[in-house]
């Protein structure tokens, strides 16, 4: 009985793995925040994996993972006092309603649940934040082949904006 049920199991999951709809994905972000007149702008990169559901008319739904880590970091001045930003990480699960034209283009908006953490740094001290929050977004997309897609996108996160540009590959 078990061999049985085993055998469906893995049956059932070559089934749902071979009918090619994962995409995975590398991308570029820019976070930026305006926190109490202090300007801060931070860059990374992340990776992202999601699969695409049809659910007709060329209307998908995709859940996707994305993780992420900085590139860059930003200095600023709080009173009188320099103090650099650093990205350590960045993860979000999303939802995505994607809407896919006949010439290629395709259009999204997805409501996320992203954590930032970053860490500051001043005069021999740090000090790190960690924050979950929710956030929404849409951007636009372009499939160049039928393994390759180009896309911009743009979310917010409690007052924080990510704009973020991705290469896309299906499989």
């Amino acid at each position: 009985m078990f061999k049985k049920t085993l055998l469906a199991v893995v049956l059932a999951g070559t089934s749902f793995a071979s009918q090619a709809n994962w995409q995975a994905g590398a991308g570029y972000m820019n976070l930026s925040d305006d926190d109490a007149g202090i300007d801060i702008s931070l860059d990374g990169i992340y990776g992202s994996i999601g699969y695409k559901f049809d659910s007709g008319n060329d209307f998908y739904f995709m859940p996707e993972l994305r993780i992420g880590t900085g590139i860059g970091d930003d200095k600023v001045n709080v009173f009188g006092t320099n103090v650099k930003i650093e990205m350590d990480s960045f993860i979000a699960l999303s939802v995505r309603g994607q809407y896919d034209f006949d010439n290629g283009f395709y259009l999204y908006a997805a409501p996320s649940y992203a954590n930032l953490e970053v860490t500051a740094s001043a005069g021999g001290v740090s000090e790190s934040e960690d924050d979950w929050e929710f956030g929404f977004g849409g951007g636009a997309g372009y499939q160049f082949s039928k393994t390759m897609a180009a896309e911009l996108s743009y979310e917010q996160f409690d007052g924080t904006d990510a704009v973020s540009v991705a290469l896309k590959f299906d499989f």
